[in-house]
């Protein structure tokens, strides 16, 4: 059930709402535009407070992350709060909108993103809590990839102060904190192990594991815990970085991580030596003189250019092969969380006029030749081209590169019918392991009947299951009809490692490939 069927959104003077565009466990983003003028737009979070209050958030909380963010807003790599009320039961902030989307979204797993990119973000996310530290005051507490977003030049927007905190005093002096919060593999370990510990030298920690996730890929633990082995090994090495996925990195960046991941944290590098660091005082080619973007098309080719979705025979036997493996092994993918079924359902209908239809796909393998006669397709693909959920589908097509968009890149295109979509995707999460409720198109029909609508879509399964790691991964996919037969299938995260939700679209994808639409 949505929020907006809960009870009804709150009327904001001087703006009309339009699609949604992001949602969480108690609060979405709508989009929004002014009524005086409809080009200039922004986003307006709703965070409903009875949602919060059944999560042991009371007002006062959710109101101090809006103080603190609006504390924090007047600077460029920082999401700018513009306004602000209460309007029972929700709590309506109005930001500035993140027109190149996520960046979790465009780092590929096991790859990470290209170097050059990676510094850029890494020089950005300095300079961002550099401005929080010293001017404001506040440490953000919460360093991930899945609250960092994008401009429409691709620029750094810091985001989400759900978990940030007051460290400094009036007097300069810091507080001492002892609470536990956090993203566990970002989390420093101080924070497990310590009575008290100051949370700016926290902060750093996680800027360190954000760039390693940037330049491989994944993380470099689950919890930086003894209990997990891959951080004791790395303690009991004294942070010797020359085994597993530390071998991807280069000289330069290891020294750099080498300064950062020092589990004491006196022995941490401030933020005075981050910036003195070569690594910082070198600019990338598409950077100016003050570390902003000055060549979008070049930094969206550099950042998309390790996204990749291979539909060749080759991958295509290695994932299936991948999938008896598991299901010979019963390895933790495979079990779905509290035995829930994925089920087919319908979105409100507030959402199904809103979803936005200009999605693309330019597409080309050699599996079948037959799948290649679709490019005479009556619909236009030239629409569905410039979105960039493509390009991890052909991503040798450098010139179809466009710049940022918030579009979700966990999606594929389709002009096969429902039943056939459905049926693909039912052998598919069954052969993950997903529980499904059987026969979706039957669900689908009777979903139908009971809406009374000719045109259903968009309709989601919604489905839970684990991670590789045995972590809680939960979402739903989106099925939308766009023109003629012409659909989109998104994978919309919910819960859980973006780099995993990533992994999960990646092999649902490759083992339903005969209804992936290729021009």
């Amino acid at each position: 059930m949505s929020f907006s069927q809960i009870a009804q959104l709150p009327h904001i003077d001087g703006l009309q709402l339009g699609r949604t565009i992001g949602k969480g466990s108690f609060a979405f983003v709508k989009r929004a535009s002014l009524e005086v003028d409809p080009s200039t737009v922004i986003a307006v979070k709703f965070i409903h407070l009875p949602s919060c209050e059944k999560q042991g958030m009371s007002q006062e909380d959710v109101l101090r992350e809006v103080k603190l963010h609006s504390r924090c807003s007047n600077f460029v790599n920082v999401l700018k709060v513009i306004d602000c009320n209460l309007s029972d039961p929700f709590l309506w902030i109005a930001m500035e909108l993140a027109e190149g989307g996520d960046l979790f979204d465009k780092i590929e797993p096991d790859i990470g993103v290209d170097s050059e990119v990676a510094q850029f973000y890494y020089k950005q996310l300095i300079k961002a809590i550099s401005y929080l530290h010293d001017t404001c005051g506040v440490a953000h507490r919460d360093i991930k990839p899945e609250n960092i977003l994008l401009d429409k030049d691709g620029n750094l927007k810091l985001a989400d102060f759900g978990l940030a905190s007051l460290f400094k005093r009036k007097d300069g002096s810091k507080r001492i904190s002892r609470d536990q919060r956090g993203s566990l593999p970002y989390m420093a370990p101080e924070i497990i192990y310590c009575d008290g510990y100051y949370a700016d030298m926290t902060d750093i920690w996680s800027i360190g594991v954000l760039l390693f996730v940037l330049l491989t890929g994944e993380t470099p633990w689950e919890l930086p815990h003894e209990d997990d082995e891959t951080f004791r090994n790395f303690i009991k090495g004294e942070g010797k970085l020359d085994q597993g996925s530390w071998l991807k990195i280069d000289f330069v960046e290891l020294n750099l991580l080498r300064k950062i991941l020092q589990p004491d944290p006196e022995k941490r590098a401030s933020l005075d030596t981050l910036r003195k660091h070569t690594w910082y005082q070198t600019n990338p080619k598409f950077a100016d003189e003050n570390g902003l973007c000055k060549n979008p098309s070049l930094l969206a080719e550099k950042l998309l250019s390790k996204l990749k979705v291979s539909l060749s025979d080759a991958d295509y036997l290695s994932s299936t092969q991948e999938v008896f493996a598991n299901q010979h092994a019963k390895m933790s993918f495979t079990q779905p969380l509290n035995r829930e079924l994925a089920h087919i359902d319908s979105l409100p209908a507030n959402l199904r006029n809103g979803y936005s239809a200009t999605q693309k796909v330019t597409c080309s393998t050699n599996f079948s030749s037959e799948r290649e006669l679709m490019t005479q397709e009556p619909f236009s693909t030239k629409r569905i081209q410039e979105d960039l959920a493509s390009l991890q589908f052909n991503i040798n097509d450098m010139k179809l590169m466009p710049n940022f968009s918030s579009d979700r890149l966990t999606k594929f295109f389709s002009t096969d019918d429902i039943s056939v979509i459905l049926s693909d995707l039912e052998n598919a999460l069954v052969a993950y392991g997903v529980r499904v409720s059987r026969n979706l198109h039957d669900n689908f029909l009777e979903l139908k009947r009971q809406i009374g609508e000719s045109n259903p879509y968009p309709v989601s399964i919604q489905l839970k299951t684990y991670d590789r790691n045995k972590l809680p991964l939960s979402g739903s996919l989106v099925i939308m009809q766009l023109e003629g037969d012409l659909k989109s299938v998104t994978f919309e995260r919910k819960r859980g490692d973006p780099l995993e939700w990533r992994r999960f679209f990646k092999r649902i994808t490759v083992f339903c490939r005969d209804i992936v639409y290729v021009n």
